[in-house]
């Protein structure tokens, strides 16, 4: 399935509530032409703007209008975006102004205030920004991660301003990385991965733990001399020999305490030991109060982990009767007539019913598709951000309930004593034994203490061992990836290099260089296109149609390949740019119009300004709008 954007329709509003500019766009080539001056960049500023563009430098006119609204289609969804043009303290526009989306056509969404969404720029923990809604609705990948790719940064290689500089490829950012462009390059040319990606991460991630493991392994053992310390079956051994010198004391007090002429039980004692008995049975209260809670905590985690199995079972579901839908619709036609079987006549417009002859609106199923999934992924946001808290306060509990436990075990042994206590005097014997009995104990602590630290050396050993296991995998998974895509991006380049040279060799004879060119090269990652010598020279308006040549190309090569998922739209401002004369300016777009010929318009949308029209194509079939003047510019009541 193709990624497809497209603009239905561009509503402009003053900051008196009148309308500015309201203009209709179409499937195919949309031409925005007029003089110099008379506000056609302007609206090109406004359409990179409503969808996410970080424009900030507007005209006078543009700073007297308060809103823009866009009908947009994104992969057969139809939406409506509101985003007010707001500015700072310092007089510049508002670059990260928030975005308000609406699931349905214009018409419904100025009736209906309710069902509006804000998305602001920034993503947190409990919303998505807008370029996320973008980025979901294209089924284009979200970059995780360092490197932040909102959907501005997209919107880079989609739209080409007059600002930035020629030997710029990309749309121009002082701030820029060439990790940020080749992400950007790989994402719409189809070869971002994000199961490599995943893997590049988790590999990274893996090597941190290994190497905090052995950090703490190595604390361990610089404490922990003797190897067989860190043996957990050594000590448990060394513990239950304890244990059974610790019982031949206790009897061995037992059986003194019998030959004792009497046992005189004190009310002091007696008092020792119930106020023992009732600390004991409150804390066992305690403890089992603990395990209750536990339970329900784990039983809600599960649950809500089943919960969201089948959310994903869901979004999972609603995403392929979207891809279904799209199949189905252009595969599947009727043929013939259901009541008396006779072959139907081919309709025009492949949006009619071949029955009725109606209109028919296949976006308005896809439009609550995308948005339900919008509902069910953020449904599924929320339950995975509760389910992460609930498992943190179970491990919390655990903790507590382990150390309830152990206070209650210490607790037991003094009622154990205190029973076996009471008496009104012992003599010397028995106090050897219970001073054996306590150096015992204290060895007991040791060992324990020496347990533990040996079952977290093996487990940490255990750890690492898992760890390096699976960083031996996924070097060995990234490497394949990493061909994979070294293959397709070839593959793809190859066809961009294909139509930058037919662009190139039908140039007017202004460059040699050009019309001789048999290679062509884009450097996404040093922001160049260039034939053969990356530092060549050329003149201001000939470095200019190479910039637009590369930018088509990676446009136009998107119209045949299935798996770029550049989203076939591309917004040029100014086919004249850096003084390109008429008639070169001119060929160009023919050129363009040419080349666009055998494709069905319904798959793309190209729209670009120009005060250079050709005259075969200044008419509605490729217009948008009126012939702008400046008695008569784009914008008006401003």
């Amino acid at each position: 399935m193709h990624n497809n954007l497209f603009l239905n329709r561009l509503v402009v509003f003053t900051k008196n509530g009148k309308v500015a500019y309201d203009e209709y766009y179409h499937r195919g080539i949309n031409i925005i032409r007029g003089d110099n001056s008379s506000g056609k960049s302007t609206i090109s500023h406004f359409i990179f703007y409503i969808l996410g563009g970080a424009f900030n430098d507007w005209v006078k006119e543009a700073r007297e209008c308060s809103k823009v609204y866009a009908e947009v289609e994104l992969n057969g969804a139809v939406i409506t975006l509101k985003r007010n043009i707001t500015f700072n303290i310092d007089g510049k526009g508002n670059t990260k102004q928030s975005i308000n989306f609406y699931w349905g056509e214009y018409k419904e969404a100025l009736d209906d205030p309710e069902n509006w969404k804000k998305f602001n720029y920034d993503m947190t923990e409990a919303k998505k920004s807008f370029s996320n809604v973008f980025f979901e609705s294209l089924d284009l990948p979200i970059v995780k991660g360092e490197n932040n790719i909102t959907f501005h940064q997209i919107l880079r290689l989609l739209y080409v301003d007059q600002d930035s500089p020629t030997n710029s490829l990309y749309l121009y950012e002082q701030f820029d990385t060439t990790l940020t462009r080749e992400t950007i390059s790989n994402l719409l040319l189809g070869v971002y991965n994000q199961d490599l990606y995943d893997k590049q991460q988790r590999f990274e991630n893996a090597k941190k733990e290994v190497d905090e493991v052995k950090s703490e392994i190595k604390i361990i053992k610089r404490f922990i001399s003797n190897p067989s310390d860190l043996v957990p079956v050594n000590i448990n051994t060394r513990i239950s020999n304890k244990d059974i010198e610790l019982s031949n004391i206790d009897n061995l007090i037992f059986e003194i305490k019998e030959k004792n002429k009497r046992v005189n039980y004190t009310q002091k004692s007696k008092l020792e030991f119930e106020t023992l008995n009732i600390e004991s049975l409150e804390q066992r209260k305690r403890v089992q109060q603990n395990a209750v809670t536990i339970r329900n905590f784990e039983l809600e985690v599960e649950d809500t982990k089943y919960f969201l199995q089948a959310l994903e079972h869901k979004l999972l579901a609603i995403k392929k009767s979207i891809v279904t839908r799209e199949f189905l619709g252009n595969t599947f036609t009727i043929e013939n007539c259901p009541e008396c079987l006779s072959p139907l006549d081919v309709v025009a417009n492949p949006s009619q019913c071949k029955l009725c002859k109606k209109e028919i609106d296949d976006s308005i199923g896809i439009t609550q598709a995308r948005k339900i999934e919008q509902e069910i992924s953020f449904q599924i946001k929320e339950s995975q951000k509760l389910n992460s808290n609930k498992e943190k306060q179970l491990i919390e509990l655990k903790a507590k309930y382990e150390v309830e436990k152990a206070k209650l075990h210490q607790i037991q042994i003094k009622v154990n004593q205190a029973l076996n206590d009471v008496k009104s005097f012992r003599d010397e014997k028995i106090d050897t034994l219970f001073t054996d009995r306590g150096y015992i104990e204290g060895e007991l602590m040791q060992l324990r203490t020496l347990l533990e630290n040996a079952e977290m050396f093996q487990s940490l050993k255990s750890k690492q061992d898992g760890l390096e296991t699976e960083i031996e995998t996924l070097n060995y998974d990234i490497d394949i990836l990493k061909n994979n895509q070294i293959k397709l991006k070839k593959t793809i380049n190859d066809a961009i290099e294909k139509v930058g040279v037919y662009l190139l060799n039908n140039d007017l004879r202004r460059q040699n260089e050009f019309f001789q060119a048999k290679e062509f090269h884009i450097d996404y990652r040093n922001n160049i296109a260039f034939i053969s010598d990356k530092e060549a020279k050329y003149s201001a308006s000939s470095s200019f149609y190479l910039k637009i040549s590369a930018r088509f190309a990676i446009f136009l090569a998107s119209l045949k390949i299935p798996m770029m998922r550049y989203p076939r739209f591309i917004l040029c401002d100014n086919m004249e740019d850096k003084g390109i004369e008429m008639g070169r300016a001119q060929n160009f777009q023919k050129l363009l119009v040419k080349y666009l010929e055998d494709i069905d318009k319904n798959t793309y949308q190209m729209i670009y300004t120009t005060s250079f029209i050709p005259e075969e194509l200044n008419n509605d079939n490729y217009c948008v709008g009126e012939f702008y003047t400046e008695n008569n510019p784009s914008l008006k009541n401003v």
